[in-house]
């Protein structure tokens, strides 16, 4: 009785000039699929059904959009980055200064983000978040995009920022609330959570939940 190597008439057929062609088509199709699975991946992250649309915040003259806002667009309307080590008091005003720049020229780190304090004239005027999300390479942070912006009542100028085109100070859970179509997460007292896809808004508002106190615009990295 003769004893047939199933696994080795297999590998024999695969050394044929008619396997080595089947395999490779194989490897062909399976290389297409993967790659149509990925364009599609990347539409439907891009389509704001499925990625949601982003809450711009407005400060004195310029919008910011994370996700999408380049450092070198808040460079280009008068604005500078710091961070917290470069901030004191100042013994005459009682106000926080910020005495140092942060040079975009330097480059970042991939796939790494910075938070960042948003100054003119040593003034804070928004916290950001900065990223490179590069998968290898460096590049410089003018480059980066924001991916956070905060705005809270003491930052500079904070009376002309807006989210969703209404005033920060002047916003209330039920004027953002109809503005965007949907009642929000309460997380605690005063404080509020829009999210969609890759975007969250946070909203907190003062003790009597009558006057904003701040918001929170977030372009979600991961």
């Amino acid at each position: 009785m003769e004893i047939v190597d199933k696994e080795q008439e297999r590998l024999a057929k695969e050394q044929t000039p008619e396997g080595r062609k089947k395999r490779a088509l194989k490897w062909v199709g399976n290389l297409a699929v993967f790659v149509a699975i990925a364009i599609v991946y990347q539409v439907l992250m891009h389509y704001h059904v499925f990625s949601g649309e982003p809450y711009p915040v407005s400060l004195e003259n310029i919008t910011i959009v994370p996700g999408q806002t380049t450092v070198q667009e808040l460079l280009e309307a008068g604005y500078e980055l710091s961070d917290r080590e470069y901030s004191e008091v100042r013994k005459d005003t009682g106000m926080m200064y910020y005495t140092g720049v942060i040079d975009p020229s330097e480059e970042a780190d991939a796939k790494t983000y910075y938070m960042m304090v948003l100054v003119k004239e040593g003034r804070a005027h928004a916290s950001i978040t900065v990223y490179n999300w590069e998968e290898w390479s460096k590049k410089p942070l003018g480059e980066c995009k924001v991916s956070l912006v905060e705005v809270r009542d003491f930052h500079e100028k904070s009376e002309q920022a807006a989210i969703l085109d209404i005033p920060i100070l002047e916003a209330t859970k039920e004027a953002i609330s109809e503005r965007l179509g949907k009642e929000p997460e309460v997380l605690e007292s005063g404080r509020y959570r829009w999210e969609k896809g890759k975007y969250s808004l946070m909203f907190e508002t003062d003790e009597n939940a009558t006057l904003g106190k701040g918001v929170r615009s977030e372009y979600k990295l991961n």
